[in-house]
């Protein structure tokens, strides 16, 4: 059986399993908002909480952060909590707690109104250490985004080292250049208004991996995505495979940093990122300490 069929096989036994879990074995799904003083306003966010998590009040767990795509918010991943239910059950991964905060079309990026890059270092990962029982250290931090979300994962990774253990990418809109003219990017406000190249490069991953390159502090980055992902008419170097290829040669085979890379068949869908998900967030727990 190849590596495809067993990821196929996988993602089958884990709903499979959900179903057959009595309803302890579920995680609690919790939807919390707090005022963020960078924000300065309140900020919704979803917090998924392992089975169990209430009957030790000692136990301290692991925590992922999950960064939506564009015009997301904080329900954008309910598609994978069955799958954290399961892969906890079959111990494949340990217990551990989410944490999916929504800012719509943000970039994850300071913007000239919003700044939720310093809110969510700032005001967001406190909160979560402050009121969660989670680990809050680098080593049991991990950081996952599809999309836009995968823009803003790859920019705090390699940004913000010291604050990650591991990081996934999923369909990542990442580019090595300039954004294509119909990317969120140039429209939203995220990298100025009108859009400013030079905000742009100046924040883009070819930047933040010069430095990153340079530091001994690094995040074991596991991307995949679609083989069938968007076809740019710009041309196909703005396609998302093969800008995951791109990421993949110069922080992996140029870089020396550990990597992992998947092209699987479909689209820019939740079906290719929960299929995804399931190989990446036990690759992510081969490097987190809990």
């Amino acid at each position: 059986m190849n590596k495809t069929s067993n990821i196929i096989l996988l993602l089958f036994l884990c709903f499979f399993n959900l179903a057959s879990c009595s309803q302890k074995k579920q995680g609690l799904k919790i939807v919390k908002s707090f005022f963020s003083a960078q924000i300065k306003s309140d900020w919704k966010y979803k917090v998924y909480l392992p089975a169990g998590y209430h009957d030790n009040k000692e136990f301290k767990y692991p925590v992922v952060y999950l960064l939506h795509g564009s015009d997301g918010d904080e329900h954008d991943w309910d598609f994978i909590y069955p799958i954290l239910d399961s892969l906890i059950v079959s111990k494949d991964i340990p217990p551990m707690i989410s944490v999916s905060p929504s800012t719509g079309t943000s970039w994850w990026v300071n913007s000239e109104s919003i700044p939720y890059e310093s809110a969510f270092f700032q005001d967001l990962i406190p909160e979560i250490d402050n009121n969660f029982r989670t680990i809050s250290k680098k080593e049991a931090r991990g950081i996952v985004g599809f999309s836009m979300g995968g823009y803003g994962t790859l920019r705090y990774a390699l940004g913000y080292p010291h604050y990650f253990g591991s990081a996934m990418i999923l369909s990542a809109a990442i580019y090595d250049n300039l954004p294509p003219e119909g990317s969120s990017a140039r429209t939203s406000g995220a990298f100025g208004i009108p859009f400013n190249e030079k905000t742009w490069n100046d924040r883009n991953y070819p930047s933040s991996l010069q430095y990153y390159l340079k530091n001994e502090l690094q995040v074991p980055l596991f991307i995949a995505t679609g083989d069938d992902d968007w076809n740019h008419e710009e041309g196909f170097e703005y396609n998302v495979e093969q800008q995951a290829v791109l990421l993949y040669g110069k922080l992996h085979k140029e870089g020396g940093c550990p990597a992992e890379l998947r092209i699987i068949n479909g689209g820019h869908t939740k079906d290719v990122w929960s299929r995804a998900f399931i190989e990446g967030i036990q690759y992510m727990f081969q490097y987190l300490h809990y």
